[in-house]
């Protein structure tokens, strides 16, 4: 137990752990305000009053137009038609801008189906239009048709409620800056045992065994209070000024849990469990790998160098690079963005219909198994 102390003391004396720690906390808190900013301005509701502003300005417009016309003239028709139409329009808008008053968001969904499914009709018959347009109108004809038969409080993107933001905040920003800072901070721990890459820890005694698990542990403890300690005072300080959200509020999957083409929105709790668990494993495979390189290599600034090359690089290099994408199953790197990969949007950008949760579970696990396995015989020999 002297020797947990010891290494906890070394982790928790040293000033980059509390300036990483703040420095991705602060990272968020702006995130959060950036989110609030920008779904104010490109809210439903402001949606809703530009396109009546539009819809008066058009029915003004045309009612000018008509003046040049002549009666019964197929111009005169056409416009008298539009007029009509626009008119059926701005009634909607003010129905809908009188539910979001209400906050009935009922009516508030009805209506906004009712659009999407009009912008999503005209689009499929245009040539002209492309598949990704296409799909994104599909989408939001799905988000809504969900929200109508969940009537759910509407919450603006980019989100901001708690549930909503953490789940934006593990998917877009976290999951690289995260595995930045541990890496510098567990690279420091695990290489200030060496002087001349040799083991001046030996001193203990304790088996070096012994020592290599208790490093584990020690980097658990480490990366795990960070990890949940960031997103807990983040969920707090969002869920004061935003609101909890919803554990029912609608995700997107482009496939299921086993790989199955799905493209549905399904309740956010549904994911909940299986985002925790890879992500947990996730963060082992990446405790482990940098203490193996730590082992091998015996020096700092190498090491640092090393891990953040095979960690970071290998995943961003897989968005890219056609060959990896084919073996990405298999890449613990692959599953560091838990949260597309629960979404199925991974495998779909990687066209890789093997890339699911199930596959992650195995694949890392096995990753774990053999990094941790490794990294204890390594440490024996090298003793």
């Amino acid at each position: 137990m002297s020797y947990i102390k010891f290494q906890l003391n070394k982790v928790f004396k040293n000033n980059l752990l509390f300036i990483t720690g703040s420095l991705l906390l602060v990272i968020s808190l702006v995130v959060l305000a950036l989110n609030n900013s920008t779904s104010k301005s490109m809210s439903l509701e402001n949606q809703a009053k530009g396109n009546l502003i539009m819809q008066n300005n058009a029915i003004t417009q045309m009612k000018d137009s008509l003046k040049h016309y002549k009666k019964g003239g197929e111009a005169y028709t056409l416009t008298t038609k539009s007029i009509s139409d626009t008119k059926k329009q701005r009634k909607d808008s003010k129905k809908l801008l009188q539910a979001f008053k209400q906050q009935d968001w009922q009516t508030v969904y009805h209506y906004q189906l009712k659009a999407a499914n009009l912008a999503k009709n005209i689009q499929v018959k245009n040539n002209h239009a492309s598949n990704s347009e296409k799909s994104a109108l599909i989408k939001n004809v799905k988000f809504f048709e969900y929200l109508n038969q969940h009537p759910l409080p509407y919450e603006e993107t980019p989100p901001v409620t708690g549930i909503q933001f953490l789940l934006d905040l593990n998917q877009l920003y976290l999951p690289y800056l995260f595995i930045l800072v541990v890496t510098f901070i567990l690279t420091q721990l695990y290489t200030s045992k060496y002087r001349n890459r040799k083991d001046i820890s030996s001193l203990f005694p304790i088996s070096s065994s012994k020592k290599y698990i208790f490093d584990n542990l020690i980097g658990v403890i480490t990366s795990s209070g960070l990890f949940y300690s960031i997103n807990i005072l983040v969920f707090i300080i969002a869920a004061l000024f935003f609101k909890v959200g919803s554990v029912d509020y609608p995700f997107y999957l482009y496939k299921s849990l086993t790989g199955q083409t799905l493209n549905a929105y399904v309740p956010t709790s549904r994911v909940v469990i299986p985002i925790i668990v890879l992500q947990i494993l996730v963060g082992l495979f990446i405790i482990n790998f940098i203490q193996l390189i730590s082992s091998i290599v015996r020096d700092k600034f190498p090491s640092l160098f090393i891990t953040l090359i095979l960690l970071i690089g290998l995943s961003l290099s897989s968005t890219v690079i056609e060959p990896l994408q084919k073996v990405a199953t298999w890449l613990p790197t692959t599953y560091f963005n838990v949260i597309n990969v629960i979404s199925g949007e991974i495998s779909v950008q990687y066209h890789n219909t093997h890339i699911t949760f199930v596959s992650g579970l195995i694949t890392l696990i096995i990753g774990l198994m053999v990094t941790y396995g490794l990294g204890l015989l390594i440490n024996k020999i090298k003793v």
